[in-house]
């Protein structure tokens, strides 16, 4: 029986990325899925956050890629950034 979470897959735009900042956006999703189950350590949440929006450097697909994992998992990453404040 296979892993549900390993089968799980991200709409993500590959093309634009290089492989270790898919690596990087990949872990800030799973990041911000785990908050939905876990407390997550603000420092962090905050650090991976900037990462991956350093890498990403677009607010549509910020808000595309938002969306996705909305629909997927239920969670929200501008909700949980928000909520850090």
């Amino acid at each position: 029986m296979k892993n549900k979470e390993s089968t799980k897959t991200y709409d993500i735009d590959y093309d634009m990325f290089t492989v270790e900042e898919i690596v990087k956006i990949v872990n800030f999703f799973k990041l911000i899925e785990g908050s939905k189950t876990k407390k997550i350590d603000k420092d962090i949440l905050k650090r991976n956050y900037n990462e991956y929006r350093n890498i990403i450097n677009n607010i549509a697909l910020e808000k595309k890629y938002d969306k996705m994992l909305f629909k997927k998992c239920g969670v929200s990453i501008y909700r949980i950034i928000k909520n850090l404040h």
